[in-house]
């Protein structure tokens, strides 16, 4: 059983579901331009964000009104959808992959004329196959005015920038890590910011919810029951599903047999580990009631899983 004492210690619960999803981000664009310049961006159904590290841009989609980003601000697209990026709205759209390319070609395109924009542009890959609320709980676009030069969000931007400026093999994975450390500062600057957050991300404002995601996500593999984490956390067990359902979107109980399977999914698909040895360390009693529970969440057994995936992919 968890040491009672412990219950007040802190556990990055977010954290942990980015690091399970294997959420992993990295800067796709990076350039100076001269206006007038625009770029559509296709819909890739991942999270996108905008840095205006120098000049204001326009950011605009189907599904959003238009939305200025100052200078040392930053625009994020959680479910991103298509839309479009320019000095103003209005402006002749030059796909993103031409853009791109023409960066990587060193020769970058609207470069005729004065510099008025320095924009970076990231995406964050993750886990699509391990359902998780997080992502729900975000609206279509988040706005972020503009940063103080010192506030750590814009000094993990200043390193980012300056890393992309000396472009090699090494600089590459300082840029991926440092590019996830800014997805999650932002997640937790949402949070802090917004008062009127639903779903998932509200649930860590909410004290006692808060408290039972954060035993839950450290000690997975307990033996949880209603009644103990309510207990834990203060609340009747009747006050603790409803609670968790207005906030999480599912009951106590669900939470956990689904996050036990998102843990088991990133151990099966990217580690030798086992089965048994999973099962053991996810909470479940064995390999086999493991494997039924896998099955019905995503239509394989673990081991089917394993046998799709490439011989490099552990």
């Amino acid at each position: 059983m968890p040491d009672r004492r412990n219950d007040d210690v802190a556990f990055d619960v977010l954290g942990d579901v980015l690091e399970t999803l294997r959420f992993r981000g990295t800067i796709f664009f990076r350039s100076e331009l001269a206006a007038p310049w625009g770029i559509f961006l296709d819909p890739v159904g991942l999270p996108r964000f905008h840095i205006a590290l120098s000049g204001s841009c326009y950011v605009g989609g189907d599904d959003f009104d238009d939305l200025e980003v100052r200078e040392m601000g930053i625009v994020m697209l959680p479910v991103d959808n298509s839309h479009w990026i320019a000095d103003q709205p209005g402006r002749e759209l030059v796909a993103s992959a031409r853009a791109g390319e023409a960066c990587e070609l060193n020769n970058p395109l609207f470069q005729q004329g004065k510099i008025t924009n320095r924009i970076m542009c990231g995406i964050v890959h993750y886990d699509q196959d391990s359902p998780h609320p997080l992502l729900d709980s975000l609206p279509k676009i988040l706005s972020f005015p503009e940063f103080e030069p010192t506030e750590p969000i814009w000094i993990t931007v200043t390193l980012i920038d300056a890393q992309m400026r000396s472009v090699n093999d090494r600089t590459r994975s300082i840029v991926d890590r440092l590019t996830e450390v800014l997805f999650l500062q932002l997640l937790n600057c949402y949070v802090e910011r917004n008062q009127d957050a639903t779903g998932f991300l509200a649930a860590l404002r909410d004290r006692r919810v808060q408290h039972a995601l954060m035993l839950i996500h450290r000690e997975p593999a307990f033996d949880w029951s209603l009644s103990l984490l309510g207990e834990r956390v203060g609340m009747s067990r009747a006050t603790l599903v409803r609670h968790f359902k207005d906030t999480v979107g599912v009951a106590p109980m669900t939470y956990i047999l689904n996050w036990r399977l998102a843990k088991a999914y990133n151990l099966v698909k990217h580690t030798c580990m086992p089965l048994e040895q999973i099962a053991d360390n996810v909470g479940f009693a064995s390999s086999r009631s493991l494997s039924k529970a896998f099955r019905r969440c995503y239509q394989l057994t673990p081991k089917e899983l394993r046998n799709r995936l490439p011989d490099n992919q552990n």
